[in-house]
């Protein structure tokens, strides 16, 4: 099989070329080499994949793509900090790149599936939580007054109880909170009455693994965990350091687009995702674990207005599309942070 993967060049996508690679595909690339993110050509580009280093925006398709059979796109110019400041440039490389891969795709005669990766970011605040007393669902809206009195879970508004928050799935309608979860879901409605071949969506929660930039600007949170608990300097964390994330292991990723790239329609649209409750004390205790350190997160409390208490995802059907559960961050976090220089930097 052909595949097209664009971002090529990035956290994710070279390690899905390799594994493409590795399954005895041909691959060509694209990728930008954003300034934003990299610092020249990374050094574990493969010699056996072409690669074109172009934005999708000014991107000139010729006869190399004409035979293309899977595309999966992951180029996008991630970060909420940098959507807030660079908003033409992130909704422009996101969408306007997209929307320039699906006028392309629609004349590949050969072309069979596309899988396309966007974000839990698209979900928002979407998250319901259930209580435990009275068994009520409501959204995770929190009182002000109450995290002023450090108060952080998201309490019952029926009857004062605790609640637990209930798994997302993709059934939740998307409702993003800022311009990043926006493109993203754009690239998404990119895709809508494309009829030449399915779009199967992945929806990642946020990934990690070797080859994830621990240092730079747009850092995800538990990059920046890892970065400073590796270089000995002790995290600090805002409320009381028990906020539930659902973090995913690069490789449930990379094997979740190789299979949709062979399943055939209706389209599969799939959370990427662990399923398994991580706090950011627990976090914090298998990074500093994982490498060695013996910097310990210091609790500030406070909180953040417009932070959201948990996040955790519905893993059943990406278990059930892998045939095996995903990779818990404890096991993922060994995987990647467990030998020293593991987690490279570009």
């Amino acid at each position: 099989m052909k595949v097209l993967v664009t971002g090529a060049a990035g956290f994710i996508g070279s390690h899905i070329v390799d594994a493409l690679r590795e399954r005895g595909d041909r691959v060509i690339g694209i990728d930008s080499l954003d300034p934003g993110v990299h610092h020249g050509a990374p050094d574990y580009l493969r010699d056996d994949v072409e690669y074109c280093f172009v934005d999708l925006r000014h991107w000139r398709p010729d006869e190399r793509f004409d035979d293309v059979e899977a595309v999966i796109h992951l180029a996008a110019l991630g970060g909420v900090a940098r959507a807030a400041r660079e908003p033409e440039n992130v909704i422009g490389a996101n969408c306007t790149g997209t929307a320039k891969l699906v006028e392309a795709a629609r004349n590949w005669p050969s072309l069979r599936s596309i899988v396309l990766a966007s974000s839990f970011s698209i979900y928002g605040s979407g998250y319901n939580y259930r209580c435990e007393q009275c068994g009520a669902t409501q959204n995770g809206t929190r009182d002000t007054e109450r995290l002023e009195a450090a108060d952080f879970e998201v309490r019952c508004t029926t009857c004062g109880g605790d609640t637990r928050i209930v798994p997302i799935t993709t059934a939740a309608v998307p409702s993003p909170l800022e311009i990043y979860g926006a493109s993203k879901y754009m690239q998404e409605l990119c895709f809508r009455g494309f009829e030449h071949a399915p779009v199967h969506i992945m929806r990642f929660s946020s990934v990690y693994g070797t080859r994830l930039r621990l240092h730079d600007g747009e850092a995800t949170i538990i990059a920046k965990l890892a970065g400073w608990i590796g270089d000995g300097h002790s995290p600090t964390l805002f409320e009381d350091g028990q906020q539930i994330r659902d973090w995913v292991y690069v490789g449930d990723v990379v094997a979740t687009a190789l299979a949709l790239t062979r399943v055939p329609a209706p389209a599969q649209v799939v959370n990427v995702c662990s399923g398994v409750p991580t706090t950011l004390l627990e976090a914090c205790e298998i990074l500093a674990d994982c490498l060695g350190s013996d910097a310990r997160p210091r609790v500030v409390g406070g909180f953040r207005p417009g932070d959201m208490r948990h996040c955790l995802g519905d893993a059943a059907p990406l278990e059930a599309l892998l045939g095996r559960p995903p990779v818990p961050f404890a096991d993922g976090a060994r995987l990647t942070f467990g030998v020293p220089n593991a987690a490279t930097r570009q």
